[in-house]
Formats: C-alpha cells, sequence, structure tokens
C-alpha cells in the first residue's frame, strides 16, 4: 500500500505564494524607476538674489538619452527630448535647498548616482563645512565622485553641452582621467572619499582640482544661451581642467597654476607623465620635446629643535619625443646637456610650487603629516607652533633627470633638397 504525503500540496503551494513574494515586479522600497530623475552633476553656490545656499544638479534624461537628439540643458532645437535637465533651489540649509528641488521636479531625485561635486569659488571661499557636513551624514552620498572648485558660472557649466558626451559628469570625470595620465596639470585628490581622508589628516592642507568655465561668447560679449548648436563642429570644450585649489581647513585662500600644481605633483610623489620643451644645445632657434614617463622620489625630513629641514631626491626618466635640429648627436656632453636641462626644469617647477605655499603658508605638500608618522615625538611638540613653523622650513632639492630614449630614429628625417639653380 503506498502512502500520500498529504503535506506536499500545502508545501508546494506555500513555495509558490514566497516565490511571489521574492519575485515580484516592483522595487523594495517602493521607489519605482519611472518615479526617479538620476542626477549625475551637482553644484554648490549661493543665490545672488538672497545669498541662501544654492544646489544646481543636472538630471539625466531617459527620453532623450539614445535618441540622437541634443539640445542643451534648458533648449533645445527640432523638437527633440534634451539629453538632460538642469534644476536649481535655495534653501538656509544644503538638506532644504534639496527638498525645494524636489517641489518643481516630476520626478523624485536620486542622487546615489553623482559622478561629479561642483564647488564655486564664491562658495569655496565662504567654506565647505555645511556641503561636507551634510554629505557624511547622507546614506546617498556617493564617495567616489569627483570634487572640483569652479572658477566661472558653474550652472552655465552644468547646461552647456560637452562635444563628444552626452552627460556633463561622465564628460568631466573622463577629462580629468586623460588629464592625470596624460599631464601634471591636476592634483590628485579626486574623489570625495580622499578629500575626507585629507581633512581628517594632521599636518596636511586640502587641494582640489580646478575648473574654469571657457564661456563662448556671442556678437554682444554675452554667454550664448538657447542657442542650437547641434551643426557646428567645431565647439570649444566648456571647462578646462588645470591648476590646484589650496584650501586652510575648509575655505579656499588661493590657486596653483599648472606648473606649480606641476611642482606640487613631484613633490609629492604623484608624476605619471609631463611634457617639457626647450632649445637643443647651441640652437636658440629649434626646440626639442621629452616626455617624462617614471620618477621616484624621496622625502626626508630632518628636525633639530623648531627648525625643520626637508631634504627630497627625485630619480626620474624621460624619451625623446620630437626634435627639429639639423642633427640629433649623441656624444655624451649632449646627453648630458638634455639631462642636465631637464633637471633644471623639475627644480624650477618644484621651487615655484614650494615657493607660493610657504607664502601663504599652506602646507599641502603634507610635511608635517609626514613628521607626524615618522617622528610622531617631534610632532608631537611642533604641532601647535607649526602654523610659524612651515615658511621657515628650508628645501633641500637633488634631482637626477635622465633620457633613456630617443624614439625608433636616431637622426631626424633626412629631406633631399635640390640645390637652386
Amino acid at each position: 500500500m503506498v502512502r500520500k504525503n498529504i503535506f506536499l500540496p500545502g508545501l508546494l503551494l506555500f513555495c509558490f505564494f514566497l516565490n511571489l513574494l521574492i519575485f515580484q515586479a516592483g522595487c523594495w522600497d517602493r521607489r519605482e524607476p519611472d518615479f526617479l530623475g538620476v542626477v549625475t552633476a551637482a553644484a554648490f553656490d549661493f543665490e545672488p538674489q538672497t545669498g541662501r545656499l544654492q544646489v544646481i544638479a543636472q538630471v539625466a534624461n531617459s527620453l532623450g538619452i539614445g535618441t540622437g537628439e541634443s539640445g542643451g540643458g534648458n533648449g533645445g532645437g527640432g523638437g527633440g527630448k534634451n539629453l538632460f535637465w538642469v534644476v536649481e533651489a535655495g534653501g538656509q540649509t544644503i538638506y532644504e535647498a534639496l527638498k525645494n528641488i524636489e517641489r518643481v521636479s516630476s520626478r523624485k531625485l536620486l542622487w546615489s548616482h553623482l559622478e561629479v561635486v561642483l564647488f564655486s569659488e564664491e562658495m569655496a571661499r565662504e567654506g565647505l563645512l555645511p556641503i561636507l557636513d551634510y554629505i557624511d551624514r547622507e546614506r546617498q552620498a556617493r564617495l567616489i565622485a569627483r570634487p572640483f572648485v569652479v572658477q566661472g558660472d558653474v550652472r552655465q557649466l552644468l547646461e552647456t553641452e560637452f562635444p563628444l558626451e552626452q552627460l556633463g559628469g561622465p564628460a568631466l570625470i573622463r577629462q580629468l582621467l586623460t588629464i592625470r595620465m596624460e599631464t601634471a596639470f591636476v592634483p590628485e585628490v579626486e574623489s570625495l572619499r580622499r578629500l575626507f581622508s585629507r581633512l581628517a589628516k594632521p599636518g596636511m592642507e586640502l587641494i582640489l582640482p580646478c575648473i574654469a568655465v571657457q564661456a563662448e561668447k556671442d556678437e554682444k560679449g554675452g554667454p550664448e544661451s538657447g542657442k542650437d548648436t547641434r551643426d557646428k563642429t567645431g565647439e570649444p570644450n566648456p571647462a578646462k581642467l588645470s591648476g590646484g585649489a589650496l584650501f586652510r581647513g575648509d575655505k579656499l585662500v588661493g590657486f596653483f597654476n599648472e606648473k606649480e600644481t606641476a611642482g606640487y605633483l613631484w613633490l609629492t610623489n604623484n608624476i605619471r607623465r609631463l611634457t617639457m620643451v626647450f632649445n637643443p644645445p647651441g640652437e636658440k632657434d629649434r626646440h626639442l620635446t621629452v616626455e617624462v614617463f617614471g620618477a621616484a622620489v624621496k622625502l626626508t625630513p630632518e628636525v633639530q629643535g623648531e627648525q625643520v629641514r626637508v631634504h627630497l631626491t627625485v630619480h626620474t626618466k624621460g624619451r625623446l619625443q620630437d626634435f627639429t635640429g639639423q642633427k640629433l648627436p649623441l656624444a655624451g656632453d649632449f646627453k648630458n646637456s638634455l639631462n642636465r636641462r631637464m633637471a633644471t626644469v623639475i627644480q624650477n617647477q618644484i621651487g615655484l610650487a614650494w615657493q607660493k605655499a610657504r607664502e601663504m603658508n599652506l602646507d599641502v605638500f603634507g610635511i608635517g603629516h609626514t613628521l607626524y608618522q615618522t617622528k610622531p615625538q617631534d610632532w608631537k611638540r611642533l604641532e601647535r607652533k607649526w602654523a610659524n613653523i612651515f615658511p621657515e622650513v628650508e628645501l633641500e632639492v637633488e634631482v637626477q633627470a635622465t633620457i633613456k630614449s630617443f624614439g625608433l630614429v636616431a637622426d631626424p628625417i633626412n629631406i633631399h633638397r635640390t640645390p637652386s639653380w
């Protein structure tokens, strides 16, 4: 006699309803994708009329992306959907401003995909504390987002289209990564996580990458707005990334230019590649280009009482990228001359950065933090006096530069010239 399992139908029914609960349509937090607007870039500024805190968001438009239509942040031509929407709102606090934005949006804004955070120069000079405090508390905060200080109109930057990209946030990230890999024009603080980490370190001031807004002017001299530029193939990139913004605490106090930023990167061992152009020995009308492709940097502090001296050694290699002279001499004297010129350029860049930092009394190089790590007892004694000690710190720089490669050919291109009769 075969016994039937009377519990099997009930078990199957239970599993069926359990699957319905687990794999039911919709989102676990009741936030349907169709009701969400994804914020890819955000800017923080002050309202011109009221002086209140202002938040400007660039929201990706799912109706425009992938359709081939394009029309800028607020305008657009041909009846197509815009690729993004720029919206702003103000408030007494950052959180109030964010809630005020949602009052004028048809969708709930999603901030967990934020890729770029922009601080206006005015906001940075007043202090980043209100913004950083909110980001530190917010559950949707994305600490891998890239922070920038913007010189110019931040809203105009968010409204302007990038020639090769659909959205401004990803465009700025790609531009930053390209520059970091190929040149030495921007500092290495490239995420909110590193920003918070740097602010928490003793003996180290903050430095952030800079964006200069390159506004296209109309015939009257003002920024173009609402114009259909889809037929133009020579549109300039609206953002120039170069230089560093220097902070004392959370407040902006000055900037590094490109050469000073390169010097900062040398001193902090963050050089990846750098291009140098100078004259060949004995040929003032000719030029050659050397590209640095590797560097090893060692910084050694010495403390005697309240006097601090820093010895910096730089070992770097480069290769010759182009040469416009008549003949490339490969003799030892010529190579040594190029090596010395290369070392001189590096020393000058380091000197420019060091001089400005001392004048502004900003230890953006982290000399104090190096003391904190390597000489904790000395740092404990000097920490309270560091603001008075740092401007008097002496820096000794030793650079060993070597050009290891001259490319695939030794001599320039041989062009046969027929003698004139």
